[in-house]
């Protein structure tokens, strides 16, 4: 146990598939070869604690912004944790770990959270100032590798493909709780897991809904993410629903750190973002026997689903398209999953290697 490895994976206090994933990753490495701790990068705590095992240490590294001496901080911790490796899933923080680790002679691996060209430019900006000085960076998919190549140029053996790995040990524990919905509810459900924000298109699949409520009365939207009730958005969304009268039908659950019990008890799955990595929630809704109906916003959702089989494609933003998949995936069943994960030992040999 004295000869393990340190590694700390960094995090924001919120809660999304990057987050998600960091966590899984960490809990895949053998706790007698590495000694694995969590920072939280932040104000506070925040949302994603209710995700780490409590049998995990966590450090808050408090901030206040971004800009608020974040890699210097960040070098005085890892000075004083004397860490061997560090982790992060997100641009933004994957930059200051990179500044940090470099700056203190320390091993670095970063995962890229979204496709390249899809990302904020500011994000994309931090990552041509930073990846090439990664010891390794990992792509979600192999679009996303060749435009980190290309816009980094980072060295192309440092820039490996690996697939999301499933917590199904996670996912199999948290589905098997008692279905939140009511008992006498004998509504069709379609549901969609993800913060209320525009890139997750839930005014396209409320639009969409719309279409198929009126065919199909019987039916029920449940938004299963956080939101603010001051935010634009979230008050454009509402506007429509409360015009077409759809306020008993579309339902916002808020933030639920259990999400599987949503999906699970559900009928169809959809997923109507406009830009994504590799989206873990629809994975999981895979992994949990649901049909389901996604947008084509990045190429890997076309060859992570069968079309007609296990799902149905459409393209982004096209409302009528996804009212016509939601209704057509009900039909869907005797499937089986169609996505290949990555698995435990690719990323306990890439730990490993450093």
């Amino acid at each position: 146990m004295l000869d393990r490895k340190k590694v700390l994976f960094f995090l924001p206090p919120s809660v999304g598939g990057a987050e998600r994933m960091t966590i899984t990753i960490a809990k895949m490495l053998p706790r007698e070869e590495f000694e694995v701790k969590f920072v939280i990068v932040g104000r506070e705590l925040g949302d994603i604690i209710n995700f780490i095992p409590s049998d995990y240490k966590t450090i808050l590294l408090q901030i206040h912004g971004l800009w608020d001496f974040c890699t210097l901080r960040i070098i005085n911790l890892l000075r004083k944790e004397k860490t061997h490796v560090v982790f992060a899933s997100l641009m933004y923080l994957n930059a200051r770990i990179i500044w940090a680790s470099k700056l203190f002679g320390i091993k670095s691996i970063v995962r890229n959270n979204i496709d390249f060209f899809n990302a904020l430019s500011k994000n994309r900006w931090y990552a041509k100032l930073s990846y090439r000085w990664a010891d390794y960076i990992i792509a979600q998919q192999e679009e996303m590798r060749k435009g980190i190549i290309a816009t980094t140029h980072s060295a192309p053996q440092k820039v490996i493909t690996l697939n999301n790995p499933i917590d199904t040990k996670l996912i199999d524990e948290k589905s098997k709780v008692e279905s939140p919905y009511d008992k006498e509810d004998k509504s069709i459900k379609f549901v969609w897991t993800a913060r209320i924000i525009r890139a997750k298109g839930q005014d396209i699949l409320i639009k969409a809904f719309n279409i198929v409520h009126r065919a199909t009365p019987n039916s029920k939207l449940y938004l299963v993410g956080k939101y603010d009730k001051n935010d634009t958005y979230y008050q454009e969304l509402m506007k429509y629903v409360i015009a077409n009268k759809l306020s008993d039908s579309v339902v916002f659950t808020g933030f639920d750190n259990n999400p599987y019990k949503w999906v699970v008890n559900a009928d169809c799955y959809v997923m109507p973002s406009k830009k994504e990595g590799l989206p873990n929630s629809l994975i999981d809704a895979m992994y949990l026997g649901k049909p389901v109906v996604a947008t084509t916003c990045v190429p890997v959702i076309s060859r992570i689903i069968r079309d007609g089989y296990n799902g149905i494609l459409v393209a982004p933003e096209d409302v009528e398209a996804m009212a016509e998949a939601m209704q057509n995936a009900l039909q869907l069943n005797n499937f089986e999953m169609t996505y290949i994960p990555a698995n435990k030992e690719d990323f306990i040999s890439l730990f490993r290697s450093l």
